[in-house]
C-alpha cells in the first residue's frame, strides 16, 4: 500500500511538470519618446533590471506574477548624443538619483492583455501610472509590449527648450519583454 502511495504522488508530480514550465526573460526593451518643436528624440534605456526574470505557464495559461519591479540606471539612458543624455540625466536629477523605478500594484489579466497598474518613481516623485500589455505567443516566445504617457511635470522634470522653444510635456514609454522556456 505504501508503494501505491509513493507511486500516485510521483505521478502527479511529473503530470504538473509537464503542463507547466518556467518562461524565462530573454530580452527587455524600454524606450522613450520627448518632443520638441525641432526635433522627435528617441531613446533606449539600457541596464534595466526586471523582477521576476520567470513566468510560469501552465495549463490555464500564463500566471500573473504578485510584483513587477523594474530599474532603470540613468547613466544607462541613451538619445544617440552623448550631450543631450548628459542633460537628460541631470534632469532626472543625477548624480542624487540613479535610477527610475517601477513597482506594479495590480496586474488584472483579460485574453491576451494584462492591465498593469503601479508607481513610478522619476526624480524622487512617486505617481500611478497604468498601462495595458499585449501578449502575443510567437513561436517559444511570449512578447508583452505595451506603451504609456507621462509628464515631465508629474514629475517636476525640467523641459529642455532651445531658442524659446520648449518641449511638449508629454513623453511616451514604449516596452517589450521577451519570455521562453
Amino acid at each position: 500500500m505504501p508503494n501505491l502511495f509513493l507511486f500516485l504522488v510521483l505521478f502527479f508530480l511529473s503530470v504538473s511538470s509537464v503542463f507547466s514550465e518556467e518562461l524565462k526573460l530573454q530580452e527587455s526593451q524600454i524606450n522613450f519618446i520627448a518632443i520638441h518643436p525641432f526635433k522627435t528624440v528617441y531613446g533606449k534605456c539600457s541596464g534595466t533590471t526586471i523582477r521576476p526574470t520567470t513566468l510560469t505557464q501552465g495549463p490555464s495559461g500564463l500566471q500573473i506574477p504578485k510584483l513587477i519591479k523594474i530599474e532603470i540606471p540613468l547613466k544607462e539612458i541613451k538619445s544617440g548624443d552623448s550631450d543631450r543624455d548628459e542633460h537628460i540625466i541631470e534632469s532626472l536629477g543625477y548624480p542624487t538619483i540613479t535610477n527610475i523605478s517601477f513597482t506594479s500594484t495590480s496586474i488584472t489579466a483579460k485574453e491576451n492583455e494584462w492591465t498593469i497598474t503601479g508607481n513610478l518613481t522619476v526624480k524622487g516623485k512617486t505617481k500611478t501610472v497604468k498601462s495595458v500589455a499585449t501578449i502575443q505567443k510567437e513561436g517559444q516566445e511570449t512578447i508583452f509590449s505595451g506603451t504609456f504617457q507621462v509628464l515631465m511635470s508629474d514629475f517636476d522634470v525640467e523641459r529642455p527648450s532651445l531658442l524659446f522653444a520648449t518641449a511638449k510635456d508629454e513623453v511616451t514609454i514604449e516596452y517589450k519583454f521577451k519570455v521562453r522556456p
